[in-house]
């Protein structure tokens, strides 16, 4: 995604001397259809290759539109416009500010998602790199043409909250391909009027065709399938690196020189995202009451997103499931309930009782079920490795679109057949029949091998329905 954001602004540079803005922006999108398309058709039969994005498109025509509109028509627009009258480091620099709009919107959809204190400041410092980094370079004419890229920074935040809101259960390579279309669609009437003033020049339409597969195509579809399995703001961190790449090829395509300011800017930039994206101590070293601390709360989330009841209901329930890994008394469930409550994913009101006192019964709030919702979406690889925690997960994924199902359940499959997960690896054939002369090791060997084997096959089963019930699938 970094190389197909940061080659656009050298390859609209060379394209805009032989076509009008409309007319590039509506032939990147029309190569981005059909290299789509192509890829649909190469993956399945013809007729649902074709019929899968015009299918979508009739079954959620407000959220298809908006999104072709916001994340693709409307931002190459005014790029492409903007192009003309902002210089590129000023662009690069206020397109980079989409994570920023990112965090602001996110938490008010996804409270689970809202940023921790050393994740903004790394978005703050990734900022100031790339201002210093493109240092020098402003505005051709009126400040006012800065609006174009600021707008299509909001723009662009506005279609990722959207693919992340409302359009993550569907099919990446579907959503693209009718993102696409809708595109073509809106920038048809624009381009039509301009298409007088096309000039046939090798070198540009050889950037239009770069412009519309690999970036307009390939690099969408790369992002539409990182938004929908990452926080919008991890999946828009590319509008800092991109500018790094374009001022590398700037300086290797078209002889500009880089400053020494420049060049640290860069490392700056760098070593913020990496920051941003590195885990924190904590997640670092595990602890055991942690870890069972986090599978207790996310059992209390799964259950009383099925219903509300009361502590004593919910601490049956949770000990059918997970008492064999710890028993769940009142003095580990209160705790845990009570960090619920205190950040508002769980409520409790008065109930009258059956023929006894009244009681306390919990349930789940907005926040809850986003918090739920973001944990069984994206567990961490101790949720999947790990078999308890990955029994809590399986309990409650029927409250998930089946799309989702299907990637938690790949993630455990794969896995389960990576040849380096055994006990004992083949190549160490001498340690190998060491190991195995003590019967009780051949046990252990002979009971996981069985267990795997059993759970590989109910996987692949299970995939295969869920797959073939997809309502869009790929």
């Amino acid at each position: 995604m970094t190389l197909a954001l940061g080659v656009p602004f050298l390859l609209i540079s060379i394209a805009g001397r032989a076509l009008p803005a409309d007319v590039l922006t509506w032939a990147r999108f029309a190569l981005a259809a059909a290299t789509l398309l192509a890829m649909a058709w190469a993956r399945r039969d013809r007729a649902r290759a074709f019929s899968a994005p015009v299918r979508l498109l009739s079954a959620r025509p407000v959220d298809v539109l908006l999104l072709g509109l916001c994340s693709a028509a409307l931002p190459s627009i005014l790029i492409t416009v903007g192009e003309h009258h902002v210089q590129t480091g000023l662009t690069s620099l206020l397109l980079a500010t989409t994570p920023m709009w990112i965090a602001m919107g996110s938490p008010l959809l996804f409270p689970a998602e809202r940023l921790g204190v050393r994740r903004a400041v790394c978005l703050g410092v990734a900022l100031c790199g790339t201002a210093f980094m493109t240092a020098g370079d402003g505005a051709d004419g009126s400040m006012l043409w800065t609006a174009l890229p600021l707008g299509a920074a909001m723009s662009y935040a506005a279609g990722s909250l959207l693919v992340r809101f409302r359009l993550r259960d569907v099919d990446a390579l579907t959503l693209t391909c009718a993102q696409m279309m809708v595109a073509v669609l809106i920038t048809t009437p624009l381009a039509a009027a301009h298409l007088a003033a096309v000039r046939w020049e090798p070198g540009p339409w050889a950037a239009v065709l770069a412009l519309g597969v690999l970036c307009s195509g390939l690099g969408w579809l790369a992002n539409t399938a990182l938004v929908q399995r990452v926080s919008a703001v991890q999946a828009s961190l590319v509008s800092f690196t991109a500018p790094v790449v374009s001022m590398l090829l700037g300086t290797m395509v078209l002889s500009e020189r880089l400053s020494l300011l420049q060049l640290v800017a860069a490392g700056i930039v760098v070593g913020a995202i990496a920051a941003f994206a590195a885990p924190s101590r904590q997640a670092g070293r595990p602890n055991s009451h942690r870890e069972v601390g986090a599978i207790l709360e996310l059992a209390i989330l799964g259950f009383l997103a099925e219903d509300p009841m009361h502590a004593y209901e919910l601490r049956k329930r949770i000990t059918k499931l997970v008492g064999h890994v710890r028993p769940v008394s009142d003095g580990s469930l209160y705790p845990a309930l009570q960090r619920l409550r205190r950040h508002g994913q769980v409520t409790r009101r008065p109930a009258p009782g059956s023929g006894g006192p009244t009681r306390q019964v919990f349930e789940l709030t907005d926040a809850g079920r986003a918090e739920l919702e973001h944990r069984l979406t994206h567990p961490d690889d101790l949720d999947i490795t790990d078999r308890n925690k990955y029994f809590v997960v399986l309990a409650f994924l029927h409250l998930l679109p089946p799309a989702t199902q299907v990637e938690v359940l790949r993630r455990r499959l794969d896995f389960l057949e990576d040849p380096q997960r055994g006990f004992f690896l083949d190549d160490d054939r001498a340690l190998h029949e060491h190991e195995l002369r003590s019967p009780f090791r051949a046990g252990i060997q002979h009971i996981a091998r069985t267990t795997s084997s059993a759970e590989r096959a109910w996987l692949t089963r299970t995939l295969d329905t869920l797959q073939a019930e997809l309502p869009v699938s790929g």
